[in-house]
């Protein structure tokens, strides 16, 4: 079992569909089984220890035959994020131990003095031609994957994952996404950010195209839709506030799968004016634990607040701190049991073990079921603000003060108090007065929830997979403790 299995068979049936489709360049399946089978030809050649190799390129074609070929020879690939720091590429190399680093040209410096080999942009044509049709083999379920999680709240660490769980959760695009074979689908976001690499192979795997835009751009981006039949955009919701804040419109049949935040009910009702003929599914996961609710186009309003209902193919209990499930209504940690599961944290087995609960897995997310299915997540434990000895989660608090039409984005955590432990702290970003959100909140929160710290903001910072990132936010409350103190 392998992502790439399903080349061959597409470029028997379909050699001229187009698969990969960038500014400059279009690739048919025919081309993409055979560069596919070469890439994983050297791959196959190279001398390898763990069999990984790192990935330092921009979004386009040459990432995705890097990756595919990776994946067919067997090898896993490490993603790297080009912006990263001299010393955060060199700790996150010394932690996953690359056998091979294949590197855009304008990174030459940075990699001068690597004991791995390092192979330039420039020179994969040069590596990979004339390399024999490679055979593929069964081989046991390997790593493909390893990729980084965000650090929002903590450091970020490297997790597995196994060509199962991809093919697995493949299944999902066609059962509970509706996609097929015909889907032309765009990919607007950088390959640094796992849905947007999913978005990508999952394309491929079922024989769709794939239209990459090397760099996101709201203008890039409708450009791309007025002159292609496009059915399908992955994002996330930056990318459609920007849209929306843009004014860009469209009358265009097509789907927005949306991962990473909750689009607020506002934001939907401005969707459907600006992208009328558009449909919108908002999937819930992470990246331990793939997919695990979506919420479909038809549900969106009635449900605003949820995440939806489990895949097809995925388990869903929410647990008490006993360990026993708790009734509907009632809140308790999320516990999720599919295939699609991680293979674990890389070199970290006390991490691995406090995910893991037999055939269940966990990131701790705080969650309630109501009386139909409909999952609503209440918060991280990692995020929770204990106040006065009393557990209170942020998003709970966010989901109210997004009921204010004109709050636009919200951000609420945890502030330290030297009394109460922990103050409730929100950051808005809207046209709303800090009173007008004080007053919302008396009716619709007890006293101890409601933030006693209140900020107004024009921008949020966000992690690499579209959220707002509540450690940078932390970041900036204590710089302004910080100064407020200095000039006392």
């Amino acid at each position: 079992m392998n992502i790439t299995d399903s080349y061959a068979q597409h470029a028997e049936k379909h050699p001229s569909r187009p698969a990969i489709v960038t500014d400059d360049k279009t690739i048919y399946y025919r081309e993409w089984e055979k560069i596919v089978r070469q890439t994983a030809s050297a791959f196959s050649k190279e001398p390898a220890v763990h069999n990984r190799v790192a990935v330092f390129l921009p979004n386009g074609h040459l990432f995705l035959q890097v990756f595919a070929g990776a994946s067919a020879a067997g090898w896993a690939n490490v993603v790297g994020d080009m912006r990263w720091s001299q010393l955060e590429i060199e700790t996150r190399l010394k932690e996953v131990e690359p056998d091979l680093i294949v590197a855009d040209e304008s990174m030459k410096d940075v990699f001068q003095n690597q004991d791995a080999k390092v192979i330039f942009s420039g020179e994969i044509s040069e590596w990979v031609h004339n390399q024999d049709e490679w055979q593929s083999s069964e081989k046991a379920n390997t790593p493909f994957y390893i990729g980084f999680t965000s650090g929002s709240t903590g450091q970020p660490k490297a997790f597995v994952r196994s060509h199962q769980s991809w093919v697995e959760s493949f299944q999902c695009n066609q059962v509970d996404l509706g996609m097929t074979s015909e889907d032309q689908v765009l990919i607007p976001g950088s390959f640094v950010n796992s849905i947007f690499i999913y978005g990508a192979l999952s394309t491929l795997y079922i024989g769709g195209t794939v239209y990459i835009l090397n760099k996101f751009s709201t203008s890039r981006l409708m450009s791309v839709l007025e002159d292609n039949p496009i059915s399908v955009v992955y994002v996330v919701p930056t990318m459609i506030h920007a849209l929306i804040n843009e004014g860009w419109k469209s009358v265009q049949q097509l789907t927005f799968i949306s991962t990473g935040a909750k689009l607020l009910p506002s934001v939907k009702n401005e969707v459907k004016e600006h992208f009328p003929h558009a449909s919108i599914y908002e999937f819930y996961g992470a990246s331990e634990l793939s997919f695990i609710t979506v919420l479909n186009n038809d549900d969106q309003m009635t449900y605003a607040d949820s995440v939806g209902k489990a895949f097809h193919n995925v388990e869903i209990k929410i647990c008490g701190d006993d360990g026993k499930e708790v009734p509907s209504g009632e809140a308790g940690v999320l516990y999720v049991r599919s295939k699609m599961l991680f293979d674990g944290y890389l070199n970290n087995e006390e991490e691995t073990d406090n995910v893991f609960d037999g055939e269940w897995a966990t990131v701790h997310d705080i969650a309630k079921k109501d009386e139909n299915g409909f999952i609503y997540i209440l918060g991280r434990k990692n995020d929770m603000i204990l106040y006065g000895g009393i557990n209170i989660y942020p998003q709970e608090i966010e989901e109210v003060l997004k009921g204010i039409e004109s709050v636009e984005e919200v951000a609420v955590f945890g502030a330290k108090d030297a009394y109460w432990g922990e103050k409730v702290a929100a950051y808005i970003k809207g046209d709303v007065t800090i009173r007008e959100l004080k007053s919302y909140c008396l009716d619709y929160l007890p006293a101890y929830k409601i933030p006693r710290i209140w900020r107004k903001v024009d921008h949020f910072p966000y992690t690499s997979g579209g959220k707002i990132s509540r450690k940078e936010i932390k970041k900036w409350l204590e710089e302004e403790k910080h100064e407020e103190s200095r000039n006392r």
